[in-house]
């Protein structure tokens, strides 16, 4: 019986202390409001919220149809993102192949790359001194407005000063591999390589 009591004792000293006609706290018109900022409407953009696309989600292996081959050329192909992303997801689908990155040069979008896609020249790859004997390519990498385009060609020795074995750095087309370079980067890209 007794903690029905102190039950009905607690309730009715709460609704004793809840119903004050205190004046104080029912005004709030004399409280510090925020300072009224101008709007300047002639500068503002006015965008309309239905408009607004949603973010890509990337979630998933590979670029899938965020990157597709040019028509016609099996030496390029087009990423659908901006130069700095394509430029960071280039750079690791050519660490996932474990090619070797001779030169590069940011500013003119170029990667110079030792590829060999023979059988000696993959086997040679876990050999440093070979790497040098290996064919370099040229990958020029090209901001198209939302689109970044990646071109693959045999680098002349007018291109670049590197180790290149004297038969390449001519720019012999005959051992132009730049069609399989760019397969193999393709399939790194599309299916591969995790998009973050």
């Amino acid at each position: 019986m007794r903690t029905p009591f102190t039950f009905l004792l607690v309730s009715l000293l709460l609704s004793a202390c809840g119903t004050t006609d205190n004046s104080r706290y029912k005004d709030n018109a004399n409280l510090e409001q925020p300072p009224e900022l101008p709007i300047d409407k002639q500068g503002a953009e006015q965008v309309d919220v239905n408009k607004l696309e949603a973010p890509k989600r990337r979630h998933g292996k590979g670029l899938k149809s965020d990157i597709y081959m040019t028509e016609g050329s099996t030496t390029q192909f087009k990423i659908k993102r901006s130069f700095d992303e394509a430029w960071s997801i280039l750079n690791r689908a050519i660490q996932h192949n474990d090619l070797k990155v001779t030169d590069q040069d940011r500013s003119k979008g170029f990667y110079y790359v030792a590829y060999n896609s023979g059988f000696f020249g993959k086997a040679s790859t876990f050999f440093d001194g070979e790497r040098k004997n290996q064919p370099t390519y040229l990958l020029k990498v090209e901001a198209q407005g939302d689109e970044t385009s990646v071109i693959a060609s045999l680098a002349g020795k007018d291109e670049q000063t590197n180790q290149a074995s004297p038969k390449n750095a001519g720019g012999d087309t005959s051992q132009d591999q730049s069609p399989k370079l760019m397969e193999l980067l393709f399939d790194t890209l599309h299916d591969d390589l995790k998009d973050e």
